[in-house]
């Protein structure tokens, strides 16, 4: 959330900025109209708008929009590249139908499983219909917040559910799931 406001604020500076180099670029094409402009200003005014120099209401700066844009373009990939994504190891069972009757049947074998990994990954391997549960017990490996449907991440990711408990039964659009999750790394910088 943090970063998506200071993303909102940086776009929002950015526009200002930007109204402002605009705002000062017509007042000096309408001075070059008017034939009041230096000679300086006329030469400034002939280079492609992108690399001139910002001028702010008389107050040359030693910078273009360019360099601007790349600059802050730079900086926003740099941020976005230190801050550090909650991640988490699960496995799942997933039944393909949306009946209440698979919901009740997931919840049966919610209560025989436990929270035994191994169960969990014979269960997997028996009921699940995803192709992770029929090779791999059920493992979906490691994966970042926001890489599962909705549904799906609110139960992994969420702090109240705790690590080494089977979740569920949860629905997606693909069907009913039960969860195990392994590991989950909050941390966010």
């Amino acid at each position: 959330m943090k970063s998506s406001s200071s993303s909102t604020r940086i776009i929002l500076l950015l526009s200002l900025i930007n109204a402002l180099i605009v705002t000062s670029y017509a007042s000096k094409i309408a001075k070059k109209r008017r034939g009041t402009a230096a000679m300086q200003d006329n030469h400034e005014l002939d280079r492609p708008f992108l690399t001139r120099d910002i001028d702010l209401f008389g107050i040359q700066l030693p910078i273009s929009p360019m360099t601007l844009i790349i600059l802050t373009i730079s900086v926003l990939i740099l941020l976005g590249n230190f801050r550090k994504h909650p991640t988490a190891t699960a496995s799942h069972i997933l039944i393909d139908d949306h009946s209440d009757a698979t919901r009740d049947k997931l919840a049966k074998m919610k209560q025989e499983l436990g929270n035994d990994k191994h169960k969990f990954a014979k269960y997997a391997t028996e009921y699940s219909k995803c192709p992770s549960g029929k090779s791999s017990g059920g493992s979906l490996g490691k994966f970042g917040m926001g890489s599962m449907v909705p549904p799906f991440d609110k139960a992994v990711f969420d702090p109240k559910n705790k690590v080494g408990e089977v979740l569920g039964p949860v629905q997606t659009q693909f069907g009913w799931h039960l969860i195990l999750v392994h590991e989950r790394d909050q941390k966010i910088q």
